[in-house]
C-alpha cells in the first residue's frame, strides 16, 4: 500500500469510525486479537517474530519489560505492536520536553509502539536504552493515537502550525498526502541560513496540506515537522 492510500484510509476512516478495519459500527472497540512467540505477545496481523530481525525481537522484549515496568502491570498484558528502526536527530530521542535544550547528535535507535488494554505507548531506544516517550496527542481534524500511522503526530502537529500561521481553525486545513522521503543531513532538505545541520541519511516524510486551494508542504522526521519552504499568511 503506498502513502497516498495510507493518507486515504487515514481520512476515510476519520469520517467515519463505523468504516474502518477493526471498528464496530456501535462505536465499542473489538478487543483485540492476540498472537504469542518466543515470549512475545503480538497485536495479530500488526507484527510476529517472522516479520523481525534477532536484534528486533530483543528489541521488543526491552521495550515490553520498560513499558511494564513504568505503567506497574504484568509483562503480560503488553502488546508489541510495531518495532521501526528511526535515525533520531537530536539527543532528546524523538522525546522533547518544553523549556529542554538539546545536542545536535544523529543517534540510530528504534520507536516501539506498544498497547496496555486498547491503548498506544511509545517506547524510544538508542545504543540498548529504551524509556517511554509521552508527549500530548490531542485528536486534530480526525487522525488520532488509534488511527495514527507512522506519520500520525507530524500530521497533527503540522495542521496545527499551519492554522497557527495563518489565523484560521485547524478544521479548515486539509491533509492532502504523506510521501516517505531521506534526506542528507538533518535540515530535512531545508536549510536555515546560519544553522549548521548535522550530516547523516535522514528518514520522514513530505506532507501536503491545503486551505482554500492552496497547497503547503512540511517536512518532517519522526520528531520535527517544519515548513519548507517557509509559510507566510499572504
Amino acid at each position: 500500500m503506498t502513502s497516498r492510500n495510507f493518507v486515504a484510509l487515514a481520512v476515510a476512516c476519520a469520517a467515519a469510525l463505523a468504516g474502518c478495519p477493526g471498528t464496530p459500527a456501535d462505536g465499542v472497540e473489538a478487543p483485540l486479537k492476540v498472537a504469542t512467540e518466543g515470549g512475545i505477545r503480538f497485536v495479530e496481523g500488526q507484527g510476529s517474530m517472522a516479520s523481525l530481525e534477532p536484534e528486533q525481537r530483543d528489541l521488543a522484549r526491552l521495550a515490553v519489560a520498560t513499558l511494564a515496568s513504568d505503567l506497574g502491570v504484568p509483562e503480560e498484558r503488553v502488546l508489541v505492536d510495531t518495532v521501526r528502526a528511526v535515525d533520531w536527530p537530536d539527543s532528546s530521542l524523538g522525546c522533547p520536553q518544553p523549556g529542554q535544550a538539546y545536542l545536535q547528535v544523529l543517534t540510530p535507535g528504534h520507536k516501539i509502539t506498544l498497547r496496555v488494554d486498547g491503548q498506544f505507548h511509545f517506547v524510544h531506544e538508542a545504543r540498548g536504552k529504551a524509556f517511554v516517550c509521552r508527549r500530548a496527542k490531542a485528536a486534530v481534524g480526525g487522525v488520532t493515537p488509534k488511527l495514527e500511522l507512522v506519520w500520525g503526530e507530524q500530521a497533527i502537529w503540522a495542521r496545527q502550525d499551519l492554522a497557527r500561521r495563518l489565523g484560521v481553525p485547524v478544521e479548515d486545513i486539509r491533509l492532502v498526502s504523506a510521501e516517505s522521503r531521506s534526506w542528507e543531513d538533518s535540515s530535512l532538505g531545508c536549510p536555515v541560513e546560519g544553522e549548521e545541520s548535522v550530516a547523516g541519511r535522514v528518514k520522514g516524510y513530505v506532507l501536503t496540506l491545503s486551505h482554500r486551494g492552496k497547497s503547503f508542504t512540511y517536512h518532517t522526521d519522526l520528531s520535527r515537522t517544519i515548513p519548507c519552504p517557509p509559510i507566510s499568511a499572504d
